[in-house]
């Protein structure tokens, strides 16, 4: 394989979707650090929507969105994008999309199949969250605080989505996507059709996509 083949095949698949790939862990592209919207503009283009093509997210957008949302940008120290309480990392992103749903590994930057089904519908009850390409649940993992059962540490697992989730607002309004955030769904249905453990604890929901023509 020559030196000019790899490069045009890393290329080709940053632009491949998720129902594209292989079942079981998808190794996202490297994302994005640089360019965008200036920040005062993405703050003033900054809105909800509830009207979302069908059309999947690419890789690369996907990978970006990711990062963006809560990954690793000081790797050396082990830091992220959004803060969490006395550093203790507990958010879980997941991402439920047609092909099922996946963690995000933000330290490997891949996405790991948690269920082989499409769990959509469960994520909100709202009809447009059943056909929209993504949908990202924020889950808090209160196996890594200290005291799983302290109130104080839910209501800074709350405070610790709404960065995620701001970050994930500010990322849609720079690269042309819709997004909206949701806390109405049946936390029973949801938390089932995830498989997660009682430690987890679903905090908030969030669409994204294109916006619907």
């Amino acid at each position: 394989m020559n030196k000019i083949t790899l490069p045009l095949i890393a290329f080709f698949m940053a632009f491949q979707t998720i129902s594209a790939q292989p079942a079981g862990e998808i190794q996202l592209p490297q994302p994005k650090k640089s360019g965008g919207m200036p920040l005062f503009e993405a703050l003033n283009n900054r809105h909800s929507s509830r009207e979302f093509s069908e059309k999947e997210l690419d890789l690369q957008t996907l990978s970006t969105l990711l990062w963006s949302a809560h990954g690793f940008n000081r790797m050396e120290d082990k830091k992220r994008t959004t803060p969490t309480s006395r550093n203790k990392q507990e958010m879980e992103v997941y991402v439920a999309m047609k092909s099922g749903l996946y963690l995000y590994n933000a330290w490997e930057n891949k996405l790991v199949l948690k269920v082989a089904e499409d769990i959509r519908a469960a994520t909100g009850l709202q009809d447009y969250v059943a056909s929209a390409p993504v949908n990202l649940i924020f889950v808090a993992n209160m196996e890594k605080v200290e005291d799983p059962a302290s109130e104080r540490q839910l209501m800074a697992s709350h405070i610790n989505t709404g960065y995620i989730a701001q970050n994930v607002y500010l990322f849609c309004a720079s690269e042309g996507l819709v997004t909206v955030s949701r806390a109405w769904f049946d936390y029973d249905t949801l938390s089932g059709a995830m498989k997660i453990n009682p430690l987890q604890k679903i905090i908030l929901c969030q669409t994204v996509g294109y916006a619907a023509e």
